[in-house]
């Protein structure tokens, strides 16, 4: 293990010094919330749990099932109440569905209100060095980051936990993220909970493809993507490719394609905004063909380019797709938006292509699967770990009523078993009232279990909204009216 930890080392090193540009893993604080290191011995349930309500499984859905719960992972899932005498039971006359997986965010950012640029780009590089984004965008990040990091990734964390999301990509290798969702790129618990940068799982998010003319900087990231794909100690790679309408953003793709790097354990994610959206029909049936899958975002391909991933062609291919909001800046503010904005587009530029139940799985299970982490979560299936999601809405219509829901619909959030979020009425039944912080989703209360969470978020709140209000600018709300 020793000796690829240290060949990696030295290619990260050189994708740095080639690339120049890091903005995933920039320095990072030292003085971490002590309370935080309480968070691994509360990964796992200990007492068991039964959940009742329109369970939503691989086979469909299963009204009036049940959902057992022992040590943080499932144990049963049936129409029958399980034999487990010992249980917390809650009738939660809502929808049990797998945690949302969301592969594609950028968390500390999302702490800055939304950026409306008012017109369209055609590149990346465009609106990055836009001098309204660097001032308004990019210059609060960069002064608040090195004093407010842990507070800032945790109020990006709760952005998506409010919107049904227990997993997430893309933060920074700090011990402060042990708290409130996995986070995969660094610490999502799946092989140990108190060591940092263990995944199986690579992203490449702070590594941007070097333009044609950096010949070194396209060599070193040919030379560590081809390590990645080549080290069995990975089972994905996550990378920003075509990002934007231009010719410049076809280029990044038939490049990755002239080196062999589009893989089976590749995954063409959209990227820092947008990825894929210039991709053609032979574009698509190439990644196809190799195995590699797409991360769709929306709201956000829209709102900066005016165009998004040309999804018909992706399913004619044959190409997995997953759902995920790139970041609130200018994509969703969570899960659940992300999903309403999808189904929109599928109803009004689609033709209804995508049913209802192809759009939950592509933010559940195919994300999951993409991710090669379908072992551990994604699903409803005994042995996989019991992250879970409880909405209210129409059980007869289970699908549907997921992709219409809000924040406000969010009943209850488990990780690991962990009841984390919800509603007070459900969440009292498994914390002492003093253990509960509530919080006010645009006049809904909703309660956070803080000994779980390993933060109050009250002081957080207060304390990113004075830096802040110091830059000029205010803190972002933690969701936003549709």
């Amino acid at each position: 293990m020793a000796s690829w930890q240290h060949l990696r080392t030295q290619l990260l090193s050189l994708m740095l010094v080639a690339i120049a540009c890091n903005e995933e893993r920039s320095s990072s604080p030292t003085d971490l919330n002590a309370a935080l290191t309480s968070r691994a011995s509360l990964l796992a349930s200990e007492t068991p749990i039964v959940l009742r309500g329109t369970v939503v499984t691989s086979d469909g859905f299963l009204k009036h099932g049940y959902v057992g719960i022992v040590n943080g992972r499932i144990v049963s899932v049936s129409d029958k109440q399980p034999d487990m005498p010992e249980a917390i039971k809650v009738n939660t006359e809502g929808i049990i569905l797998p945690g949302f997986v969301d592969l594609h965010n950028h968390v500390p950012w999302n702490v800055l209100p939304r950026w409306r640029p008012g017109r369209t780009f055609t590149s990346q590089p465009q609106w990055a060095g836009d001098p309204e984004f660097r001032q308004v965008v990019r210059a609060p990040f960069d002064h608040l980051g090195p004093t407010y990091f842990c507070d800032m990734n945790t109020w990006g964390e709760l952005r998506a936990l409010v919107g049904g999301t227990t997993s997430i990509m893309a933060t920074q290798p700090v011990p402060c993220i042990y708290g409130l969702v996995r986070n995969l790129d660094f610490n999502s618990a799946f092989y140990g909970t108190t060591e940092l940068d263990r995944e199986h799982i690579y992203n490449v998010a702070g590594f941007r493809l070097p333009p044609p003319s950096d010949v070194a900087g396209r060599a070193a990231f040919v030379q560590a993507a081809r390590f990645f794909i080549a080290n069995p100690f990975y089972e994905a790679l996550a990378m920003h490719v075509a990002e934007g309408t231009d010719a410049s953003a076809e280029e990044q793709f038939t490049f990755l394609q002239s080196k062999s790097l589009l893989n089976p354990k590749g995954i063409l994610i959209q990227g820092i905004l947008i990825h894929g959206i210039s991709l053609g029909a032979s574009d698509l049936q190439a990644m196809a063909a190799a195995g590699t899958a797409l991360v769709w975002s929306p709201r956000s391909n829209l709102e900066l380019y005016g165009a998004t991933a040309d999804i018909p062609a992706a399913l004619d291919a044959g190409v997995e797709i997953a759902l995920a909001p790139d970041w609130a800046l200018t994509g969703s503010s969570n899960m659940l938006d992300e999903l309403h904005t999808a189904a929109r587009w599928n109803r009004e530029r689609l033709g209804g292509r995508l049913s209802d139940r192809q759009l939950v799985d592509m933010a559940t299970s195919v994300p999951a699967r993409v991710a090669q982490l379908d072992d551990e979560i994604g699903a409803i299936r005994p042995g996989l770990r019991a992250d879970l999601v409880v909405l209210s809405g129409e059980p007869d219509d289970a699908y549907g009523a997921v992709i219409r829901a809000t924040p406000a619909d969010v009943q209850l959030v488990l990780i690991a078993g962990v009841p984390l979020y919800g509603d007070r009425a459900l969440i009292e039944r498994f914390w002492d009232s003093g253990d509960l912080e509530e919080i006010s989703l645009l006049g809904t209360p909703k309660t956070l279990a803080t000994p779980a969470a390993g933060v109050v978020v009250a002081p957080i709140a207060a304390r990113l909204q004075a830096a802040l209000t110091g830059e000029g600018t205010s803190l972002a709300p933690l969701v936003e009216s549709r």
